[in-house]
């Protein structure tokens, strides 16, 4: 099996067209919790295309009664898509100083989606429709699961595969 990572210049040449789906404020949204950590001045990572909420929306509708979900990041403006891509290779470049520059872009690509590809709307979080979103821990240990299960419950969510949720 090989992993097509989103440098991968295949990822590049896939065409996107802007839908016009708008951002939505997750904060209006009384039925999900927000995780304010990744935070920013503009409040840009509680918004997410209105499509992919209103599925976010469906979903938790289907969660047992007392299991709520957490969104952690929707929106990443592409200021700080770059950044984020910067300070991993960054990570990775002090820990693997003898790495080719082609391996460390690699690399850093299976964790954080490169800049370039925001503009050109091929990563998610920038362009509003990818998220991070879990089962918060206190949401799992009322239902007598465990701390680590809630850890394996994180799901992304992408416009066209969150269809059936």
């Amino acid at each position: 099996m090989s992993i097509v990572l989103m440098s991968d210049p295949r990822v590049a040449a896939i065409p996107v067209a802007e839908n016009g789906d708008p951002l939505a404020d997750v904060r209006a949204c009384e039925e999900l919790l927000l995780d304010d950590r990744r935070s920013d001045p503009a409040y840009a990572f509680a918004h997410l295309r209105s499509g992919v909420l209103d599925r976010l929306l469906q979903a938790q509708l289907l969660l047992p009664e007392g299991l709520r979900l957490l969104v952690v990041e929707g929106f990443r403006p592409p200021a700080l898509q770059q950044r984020y891509f910067e300070e991993y290779a960054a990570e990775l470049r002090a820990a693997h100083g003898d790495w080719p520059a082609e391996e460390l872009r690699a690399q850093a690509s299976r964790y954080v989606s490169p800049p370039e590809i925001a503009p050109q709307q091929r990563s998610q979080r920038p362009t509003g429709i990818g998220l991070r979103v879990r089962l918060p821990d206190s949401s799992l240990a009322a239902h007598g699961e465990s701390q680590t299960a809630s850890r394996a419950q994180m799901l992304t969510a992408r416009e066209g595969r969150a269809q059936g949720v």
